[in-house]
């Protein structure tokens, strides 16, 4: 299980963020990740895949879903113009803010994700709540504590009063399997030992990824090598981009550097130039 940590300080019980998808290379990571925070997503334009455990979530405007902690999921693919809002809150501060029938079942994994369609007048007076509380943020701990407190009343009164979404989809258990083997060393196997572990065969594994994921297999794998290869530059555990590189599953270099270019639009180098630029950056004002 892959805990990734979210930028809350101590003493503050949550943070609420706009994300944007409109850089390439941000759009196409393939991280499935869990946090022990609770989570609220509020797609406001643009669209969303969702994978969580088994199921698929296809995600238009409107969608509103709820993420109970620890439980792993990853955005499979966001459209160039998704916006979505972020609510993370701490466990604790849950339980503060709802009545606790309730904050159970936010909680309780065995409620999985949740997720409902609100209308477009919701949409709109509910998106313009969140951004007055994200404006807040910088006023301080208590500020923003009531500030995350109260857009959780106003998530979760929103979702009680949407219309329920379509039943999300369940995806193939070899499917299922595979993206669990690609955030581990699937990504050093070969397409051949990757669909044994998965107990089908290499065609039957690919077919399933392009009918129940819209991507071939060779593409997420090299998305899911690509992100590897971003955490080994970031975190300095490679000293050269080739070393990242090979680490992260790639065969090659120029196998890399035909990827990265596809996906994001620019060479390795110059990414790495300006991923220098702005780490020095990072060091003067600290």
């Amino acid at each position: 299980m892959l805990y990734q940590p979210l930028n809350v300080p101590p003493g503050v019980n949550g943070r609420l963020h706009l994300e944007k998808f409109a850089n390439p290379l941000w759009r196409q990571r393939i991280l499935r990740h869990a946090h022990r925070f609770f989570e609220a997503h509020l797609v406001i334009r643009g669209r969303a895949i969702v994978v969580a455990g088994k199921m698929r979530f296809d995600l238009p405007p409107g969608s509103l879903l709820l993420i109970p902690p620890t439980l792993e999921h990853l955005t499979l693919e966001a459209s160039p113009t998704l916006q979505r809002w972020c609510l993370c809150l701490r466990i604790g501060a849950v339980r503060q803010a709802l009545a606790p029938e309730e904050a159970t079942s936010l909680l309780s994994k065995r409620s999985g994700i949740q997720c409902r369609q609100v209308a477009r007048f919701e949409l709109d007076e509910l998106s313009r709540v969140l951004s007055d509380v994200a404006d807040q943020q910088r006023r301080g701990e208590s500020v923003t504590n009531a500030g995350v407190a109260y857009a959780l009343t106003r998530v979760t009164l929103a979702f009680r009063e949407s219309e329920p979404s379509g039943e999300p989809a369940t995806l193939h258990p070899a499917v299922t399997r595979a993206l669990s083997l690609m955030s581990g060393d699937g990504l050093l196997m070969s397409r051949d030992d990757l669909a044994t572990q998965c107990r089908v065969s290499t065609t039957h594994l690919s077919r399933l990824f392009v009918t129940e994921l819209g991507q071939s297999m060779r593409d997420v794998r090299n998305r899911k090598r690509l992100d590897r290869f971003l955490q080994l530059m970031e975190t300095g555990s490679c000293d050269s981009l080739t070393d990242a590189a090979l680490e992260a599953g790639f065969g090659s270099y120029s196998q890399f550097h035909r990827v990265f270019k596809r996906l994001t639009g620019r060479s390795p180098s110059e990414w790495n130039a300006r991923f220098e630029s702005e780490g020095e950056s990072r060091a003067i004002s600290e």
